[in-house]
Formats: structure tokens, C-alpha cells, sequence
């Protein structure tokens, strides 16, 4: 236990898992397995693992090694936290060696709320609709997209994605003026209606329904302006948040309560159980 909880140890397996994560930003480009990773992120791990990620190994392989990084880094927090902060809780500051406990301990929960939203929940990201059709959510409900409003100029539609942040901005894109109508049913009951903007979701029964952006498939004439949608459900989400949040006020807290206090005689100490 003390060595897994030891700043040596600390130090090794966070320099192992840049490098590991700069192996993932090489391996991301365009030529190479930008598309299995796209897959990736627009649905859930799980789902992803069980499906497509293997049509190309060295992804699932790569993203598998980056979790089992992550977990050593977990075990080392956990270690870290219940076998050298706990026991000096009546050392020193008490004020301050609570707020270094707690912040080990919510961000214990972040990365297991991190770890829980792979496989929890329903996630799909760039669902293309065109106006008419119909697709089913699940829980029994089903979305149409009644119609599609956009006026703003037709061209910026398919650009690539690194040309179309610099294209789409507030000049030449307006969000408010453009829009989908869309409709949610369960059977023949309409659940939710309304008009669906970029940047203001649309939540139904717990599934987040956002506009992504909008899309004219090449091969029509005369084109058609359909959307591109993003579905997510996940029940662990506000704790997540909430979570992260007291995270990051906890951490401010104990930067404050660091700075207020000024060097002491376990600092050193203290330094070396946090960064463990």
C-alpha cells in the first residue's frame, strides 16, 4: 500500500499516461484512425466496444489501455487518500487537511461518474434527419422532424469541420433565425413539440435532444436543408456535475486556506500527499 500511495509512483504513471494519451492524438489523425475515434464519441463506450470499434483493433486496444491507466491512477488516488491523508487528519491544519481529503475524495467520485457514463444511459451523436422522416427513441418514443427552417447561406453547409469554425460564426450564421420543428411521440400521444435551436436542447423525459447543426445531402436535386441531431441520456449527469462543481470549490478553498496559512512545518509533507 505505501507504495502504491508513494509520490514516486504518483510521477510514473501520470508520465505513462501523457505519453499513452499523446500516442491517441497521433494515432487520431485524418489518415490514420480518425473515423473509428469519430465512432467513438458519438454513441456509448460500451456500445461502441460490442460494435464497430473492432473493425479497426488498434483503436479499442488504445482506448483500453488509456482506461487501465486511468484505473492505476485511480487506485493511486484511493490508496493516497485513506492511507496518508485520513491518518493526519488531527496533524497540523485540521481545516486544511479536511478540505485535501475531501478534494481527493470528490474527485474519486468524478472519475467513477466518468467511468459509469461509458456504459449508462443512451448516447447518439450525429443522427441525420431530413424533413418527413421519423425515427424511434428509446422508451417507446419516436421523433419526426416536421420541417426545417434556414436562412442562412446554403454554402457553409458541408464544409469540412476545421474550415466551418471559421465559417460559421455570428456574421454569416444566425442561430435564433434558424431552426427545426421537430415532434415526439408515444404511440399517437404527442409527448413534446417545438422548435429546435443550436445551442437551446430540448429535454424529454430525461433524454437531452440538441440541434448539432444542419446538413444538404450532395446527391439531391433540388437539395434539401435536413439536421443533425444529438440524443443523450444518462441518470448519472447532475451528479456529475454537481460533483465537479464541489470539486472545483473545494480545490479553491484549499488554495485559499493554502495561501492564507503560509509555509508550515508539514507542508512538505502535505504537498507530497496531495500531488499523491
Amino acid at each position: 500500500m505505501e507504495r502504491l500511495s508513494s509520490l514516486k509512483f504518483t510521477l510514473g504513471s501520470l508520465s505513462a499516461l501523457m505519453i499513452w494519451l499523446g500516442l491517441g492524438v497521433f494515432m487520431g489523425q485524418p489518415k490514420l484512425l480518425a473515423a473509428s475515434f469519430f465512432d467513438m464519441n458519438r454513441m456509448l463506450i460500451l456500445d461502441w466496444l460490442l460494435g464497430p470499434a473492432w473493425a479497426q483493433p488498434l483503436a479499442p486496444l488504445w482506448f483500453l489501455g488509456l482506461c487501465l491507466g486511468v484505473g492505476v491512477m485511480l487506485l493511486n488516488l484511493g490508496f493516497c487518500t485513506f492511507t496518508r491523508l485520513l491518518p493526519r487528519l488531527r496533524a497540523g491544519n485540521a481545516l486544511k487537511g479536511w478540505l485535501l481529503t475531501l478534494v481527493h475524495l470528490v474527485m474519486l467520485v468524478v472519475l467513477l461518474g466518468h467511468g459509469a457514463e461509458m456504459a449508462m444511459g443512451h448516447k447518439q451523436e450525429e443522427l441525420r434527419m431530413l424533413p418527413g422522416q421519423t425515427v424511434e427513441l428509446p422508451e417507446g418514443l419516436t421523433l419526426s422532424l416536421e420541417s426545417v427552417r434556414f436562412v442562412s447561406d446554403p454554402s457553409v453547409i458541408n464544409l469540412p469541420y476545421r474550415k466551418a469554425r471559421w465559417t460559421w460564426t455570428s456574421t454569416n450564421f444566425k442561430p435564433r433565425q434558424n431552426w427545426a420543428k421537430v415532434v415526439v411521440r408515444r404511440g399517437e400521444t404527442i409527448v413534446a413539440q417545438g422548435d429546435l435551436r443550436i445551442l437551446e436542447p430540448m429535454k424529454i423525459e430525461g433524454l437531452r435532444l440538441t440541434l448539432a447543426g444542419f446538413y444538404s445531402p450532395q446527391d439531391e436535386k433540388p437539395a434539401r436543408v435536413g439536421v443533425r441531431l444529438a440524443l443523450v441520456k444518462n441518470p448519472l449527469t447532475t451528479l456529475f456535475f454537481v460533483a465537479y462543481g464541489l470539486w472545483v470549490v473545494l480545490y479553491a478553498a484549499l488554495a485559499v486556506v493554502t495561501w492564507r496559512g503560509g509555509p508550515s512545518n508539514g507542508s512538505a509533507r502535505e504537498h507530497q500527499a496531495a500531488t499523491a
